[in-house]
């Protein structure tokens, strides 16, 4: 391949995708060429010896998840290639569509899933990376074609005005453009050579409260909370934080001023302790590149005020029995410290472990941890729609009537649960197919403040003992907590009630032996210094973190089947997170 740059080379495995630059406007010249930027998942698309691998961006092996892409790859085997660009999902208004994606990616299979191929890094023994663009572009159009289907070529426009390239795709609704030197070769990482910009939205929303400058004199406002109508209820959109002029600040303070009520406006309030609540009769125009799942803005810009007023409406009663947006009834538990990772990593995550975790949270009953609107939570209640992947187990509550539980078999499931908010999973200790009785016995190793991770290592291995002795084979779990939980199958199903009386007296008997270090209450009191033996993990309904379940704690860990060589070298219960999550079936 006589092209200036190329080079002769094996085929190489991933390679670190180029990276373009975020800009607020794209360049112009005739230097550069722009593209559509896609709404979807970076990919990597390898062809060599007529087998096809598909990586992610960060390099992982998505070649199952992306199968019908690289089922239509196989027709380029002749080839050894490296192609970079998305995979992306059309949706009904024919524009990329990223919940499309997600919903797609959920099904195992789809006919509407397509790799967008906008550059070619190596081809048929010669790496192309210090070849021109515009010469990798023209070789990458002859390699695909105009077959269509599942893998296009995403072609370019070579106009000299970038501005009116963008001008375009916001018209068309599109996310924004990726501008890129024509001459340049690939180089990976972030790049000056590659810059995108962003479509943003504008629009007015009412304003509910502000947050004052404090100190500032004259008075001026430091940011505005905006709302949204939903039919008759008035919901929280976000916190316009940027935009403001001096001059502006402190004039929409003063036109605010008469407003002022002293309670939220909002259908549903939520805890805004800085905030001074108004009747929302005046609107912000606001700038914003989005809405999340949550209907938050992001992003948002202070634009200017409008003065129409908005619509009145009445509050439902409703309002009353909710915390946040979130009704009372659905909470078991509230969780106001939790840190939880975003859908899209929680949708990674499950994707790449699935397989793993499957043998542990499949085919039980879940007890789970939501995040919705802002609100991390124990769920209880009842449930929102439910994804046809996730399964509903009716059942008879012990306290009496009819409950259902959810659980899943598969990985369109687990990204089913995802969809509706949740972030933790706490199995049973038993299947949906006879749920009155064990099929695990559970320890709960949970260290009060002051006790020492030496300290529970060696306690787990002294229970682990113990259980042996009682005829056990325990396995341990790190929880990605503080603690450790010993896992201890059954070879016969007992009752939970017979379960839960065996834990307690073991745990009562391993308790008596050092009573100024060991405690087997739950109560709080008790505990600073000690070591908590929870048995009371056991029993109809109860439930432990399941193995490979996210946690909502900063850095996302998450609960992992470990060896006991794990143990003994001290490995700490966060060691693993959705990022970095155990890579094999462990402990079993």
């Amino acid at each position: 391949m006589a092209k200036t740059g190329a080079k002769k080379a094996p085929s190489p495995g991933f390679i670190e995708p180029c990276h373009p630059t975020l800009k607020k406007r794209p360049p112009n010249g005739s230097d550069w060429l722009h593209e559509i930027k896609f709404d979807g998942y970076r990919a990597q698309l390898h062809v060599h010896g007529g087998e096809v691998t598909i990586y992610s961006r960060t390099g992982l092996d998505w070649t199952r998840e992306f199968r019908p892409i690289a089922t239509a790859a196989k027709a380029l085997a002749d080839h050894d290639a490296v192609m970079d660009g998305e995979a992306t999902v059309f949706g009904k208004t024919g524009l990329p569509d990223f919940q499309a994606l997600r919903r797609e990616l959920s099904k195992g299979s789809s006919a509407r899933l397509t790799f967008q191929a906008f550059d070619l890094l190596y081809m048929d023994g010669y790496d192309l990376r210090g070849v021109p663009l515009i010469e990798r572009k023209r070789v990458l159009r002859q390699l695909i074609g105009d077959r269509g289907g599942a893998i296009a070529y995403v072609d370019h426009l070579d106009i000299d005005e970038g501005a009116q390239v963008y001008e375009h795709a916001c018209m068309m609704r599109l996310e924004g453009i990726v501008s890129k030197r024509k001459d340049a070769p690939y180089r990976s990482g972030r790049q000056e050579l590659w810059t995108k910009t962003k479509c943003t939205k504008r629009d007015a929303f009412p304003i509910i409260a502000f947050v004052e400058k404090l100190g500032a004199q004259p008075r001026r406002i430091a940011s505005l909370y905006l709302g949204r109508w939903e039919d008759d209820r008035l919901v929280y959109a976000g916190k316009a934080q940027t935009g403001y002029s001096l001059a502006a600040a402190r004039e929409v303070r003063e036109r605010l001023n008469p407003l002022v009520t002293g309670k939220s406006p909002l259908s549903h309030p939520i805890k805004k302790p800085k905030a001074t609540w108004i009747a929302p009769r005046i609107q912000a125009e606001v700038e914003y590149s989005g809405v999340t799942d949550d209907g938050l803005l992001r992003e948002p810009v202070f634009k200017g005020l409008q003065d129409e007023p908005a619509p009145s409406r009445a509050k439902p009663a409703a309002a009353a029995t909710a915390y946040g947006r979130v009704p009372r009834v659905n909470i078991l538990q509230l969780l106001p410290d939790a840190v939880v990772p975003s859908k899209d990593e929680l949708t990674a995550y499950w994707m790449r472990v699935s397989d793993r975790a499957l043998n542990f949270l499949g085919g039980r009953p879940l007890k789970l941890v939501r995040h919705v609107n802002g609100t991390t939570f124990y769920h209880k209640g009842p449930l929102p729609p439910i994804p046809p992947a996730v399964h509903q187990l009716r059942m008879q509550k012990r306290e009496g009537g009819q409950g259902v539980r959810l659980w899943v078999d598969d990985l369109p499931g687990l990204l089913g649960l995802v969809e509706i908010g949740v972030v933790e999973l706490h199995p049973w200790a038993a299947t949906v197919d006879d749920i009155e009785h064990a099929d695990t016995l559970i320890f709960d190793l949970d260290p009060g403040e002051g006790v020492s991770w030496e300290f529970v290592i060696e306690t787990a291995l002294r229970l682990r003992d113990l259980l042996h002795a009682e005829g056990f084979k325990a396995w341990p779990k790190l929880t990605g907590g503080k603690g450790v939980h010993l896992m201890a199958p059954l070879e016969e199903r007992l009752t939970h009630n017979a379960v839960h009386a065996y834990a307690k007296r073991l745990a009562q008997q391993f308790a008596a032996t050092d009573r100024e270090r060991y405690v087997t209450s739950a109560q709080l009191s008790h505990r600073p210094g000690k070591l908590f033996l929870d048995y009371i993990r056991n029993g109809r309904g109860t439930t432990a973190v399941g193995a490979y379940s996210p946690r909502a704690r900063a850095g996302f860990p998450v609960a992992a089947p470990v060896t006991w060589k794990d143990i003994e070298r001290g490995l700490k219960p966060d060691a693993f997170t959705t990022s970095r999550p155990p890579t094999r079936r462990r402990g079993l």
